[in-house]
């Protein structure tokens, strides 16, 4: 009875950490440290890292940062708990075997991202958004149209960012009406969480499933109808309240841009090569998730050229970016008179070149359209400042070739410029123009001096963009940028509840436990457990737990768990990240006690899946 009642209060008190115990690690005989200085201090640490967790929206402190200082530290305990009885191999072997398994998933998501993260940019979804809010739908049937849609899309694109662009398509059509939206994004919540849990790209609970090999891709299906009925039942008790009203027809109208299809089609390529690499080459599918990055990665070239911008590099993943200008001067730098004459005619931005002497040598085609000078008309004099001023003073350039530029370009542009951080002795500047547009504008120049292969200055080029084409380069397609724009505390968060859960497991807190949960209670109490589990604390670490716990079960237990750790998160809206993202876009209105108001009916949904599941799929049981 002191046993059960111990395991009751570990499981109430942190569920997620006892389960965070490592069963079998591949390795001999896992020493019991549970009882330990080491165990209790690092069962401490997590909790307290983890209680951090939900609080990030009210505290503003990222998810990884504590999850990530624990998992460092757990670790270091680990260490000393297993140096402290003379083994110095275990710990290093097993940090190897967590770290290993992050990374397989880590690379999975990022290429996974990095697709989401690309449509977007193609305008892929906004499409999709700008058609549903201009067809004039009556609230009940935009009511139906995003949660279908959600419970579509989440299989492939994660939940998060489903549950995002359907919520969007709901304010933007629901407006002042508070109620439906509040109901609308309840439902679109629980279809991206339902439409998620038959997939192994829905969500990563689903992913680790697929990838620790317990569910293979095509029997993620067994559970299509159970999801489809978490999400139905509650949909049809909240159609009632629904309004058949309908909201004023908005028109917009996105066009996707050149690409989108493509894009779209090499992603149901990647999905295909990472199902190939698993189930004929038994490879990772990480790794074939990253040969369809590669897909996208020669697809992007293609679109940088079709964009004009062949002379220039995607951003290096992590720096700062640059101005088209700076690429344009960086593509120049130690060429040869011929080798730049071609290369500055090609270049989209304006620019013009003056030799040693001042004298305009190359004047290109796009300084052309910003100024309405011919190159013919400029070419070989020192009429450089007539497009901008209207008396004769040197421009940036002139100031460059300078010998004391800097003092000559703080008296001209004092307040107004700086070194260019990627090229030497070049300077940038900002200003208004008078002469461009009817009422000016703000440009900026760059301006470089341009040395020969021996490093003698031979001249100066410098570019001039309106402000308003700087920010157009901002829509040109980057894959580095687009790889920059993952989830990155998501995956953070990720590493550290991994290390976490692969630390704890090396104390031993598994057996009192896995015992009570899947011995006392037996495999189908405990894992519809673990999706009311999953409301409360995220189910990544449950399901992660579960997996390093792996108990022996049927095959239609572990169907089970997937489903619940899938939906279970659907209970309460802090329960999944689809529920804490729209809270987020939609605060105020769709709020923790709107979403609890609906919690009878959905209980009844994830109930229902539960016994359909039992029903249909009894022969794996």
């Amino acid at each position: 009875m002191k046993k059960l009642f111990l395991a009751l209060l570990a499981l109430l008190a942190a569920p997620v950490l006892v389960w965070a115990s490592g069963g079998d690690t591949g390795h001999s005989e896992l020493i019991d440290f549970t009882k330990t200085t080491y165990g209790y201090l690092g069962i401490g640490l997590f909790v307290a890292a983890y209680a951090l967790v939900p609080l990030e929206n009210t505290i503003h402190l990222r998810k990884s940062k504590p999850v990530l200082l624990a998992a460092g530290f757990i670790w270091v305990l680990v260490a000393f708990a297993y140096m402290s009885v003379g083994d110095t191999h275990t710990a290093h072997e097993a940090i190897k075997d967590s770290l290993l398994e992050y990374a397989e998933l880590f690379l999975f998501l990022l290429a996974a991202m990095t697709y989401i993260n690309s449509m977007e940019e193609r305008n892929v979804f906004q499409a999709l958004r700008a058609w549903l809010v201009s067809k004039g739908f009556s609230l009940r049937v935009l009511f139906w149209i995003t949660g279908l849609l959600a419970f579509v899309i989440s299989p492939v694109a994660d939940n998060l960012t489903t549950a995002l662009l359907m919520g969007a398509v709901i304010m933007s059509v629901g407006g002042d009406d508070k109620k439906f939206v509040a109901l609308a994004c309840v439902n679109i919540v629980i279809a991206a969480n339902a439409g998620g849990a038959f997939s192994p790209f829905g969500d990563i609970t689903t992913l680790m499933v697929w990838q620790n090999g317990k569910v293979a891709f095509t029997e993620f299906f067994h559970i299509f109808v159970p999801s489809l009925v978490n999400w139905l039942v509650p949909a049809i008790c909240m159609n009632f309240a629904v309004a058949k009203t309908s909201p004023k027809k908005l028109d917009e109208k996105v066009e996707m841009k050149y690409g989108a299809k493509v894009v779209m089609a090499l992603f149901l390529l990647t999905i295909i090569t990472a199902v190939s690499f698993h189930n004929f080459l038994q490879l990772p599918p990480a790794a074939g998730m990253m040969l369809g990055l590669g897909y996208l990665g020669f697809f992007s070239y293609h679109i940088k050229r079709k964009e004009g911008r062949m002379l220039y590099y995607d951003n290096i993943l992590g720096s700062r970016s640059k101005s088209s200008a700076t690429n344009a001067l960086s593509a120049l730098q130690g060429k040869t008179h011929d080798e730049i004459t071609g290369l500055v005619n090609d270049l989209p931005t304006p620019a013009f070149i003056l030799d040693k002497e001042h004298v305009i040598t190359h004047w290109n085609t796009a300084m052309e359209k910003l100024t309405g000078v011919s190159a013919k008309d400029k070419i070989g004099t020192k009429d450089q400042w007539k497009p901008f001023y209207p008396k004769e003073r040197p421009l940036l350039a002139d100031m460059v070739l300078e010998g004391d530029s800097k003092k000559l370009i703080d008296k001209f542009y004092h307040g107004k410029n700086m070194l260019n951080n990627f090229l030497e002795s070049a300077y940038e500047v900002s200003d208004f123009d008078p002469s461009l547009g009817e009422e000016g504008r703000w440009r900026y120049f760059t301006s470089a001096p341009l040395k020969d292969k021996t490093g003698q200055v031979v001249g100066v080029i410098e570019t001039i963009e309106d402000m308003e084409n700087v920010q157009e380069t901002k829509k040109y397609f980057d894959i580095m940028e687009r790889i920059s724009r993952a989830e990155w505390d998501t995956l953070l968060f990720f590493y550290g509840v991994t290390l976490c859960v692969g630390g704890l497991g090396q104390f031993g807190y598994l057996s009192l436990v896995s015992n009570f949960m899947y011995g006392d209670l037996g495999p189908t109490v405990a894992n519809s457990l673990v999706g009311v589990l999953s409301a409360i604390v995220d189910n990544i670490p449950v399901m992660f737990a579960v997996l390093k716990m792996d108990p022996v079960m049927s095959h239609g237990q572990w169907l089970l768990v997937t489903l619940t750790a899938g939906v279970g998160g659907s209970l309460l809206s802090i329960g999944s990240a689809a529920g804490v993202a729209l809270m987020g876009t939609a605060r105020g209105v769709y709020t923790f006690g709107a979403h609890f108001k609906w919690v009878p009916v959905i209980a009844l949904g994830y109930v229902a899946s539960i016994l359909v599941h039992l029903l249909i799929n009894a022969k794996f049981m």
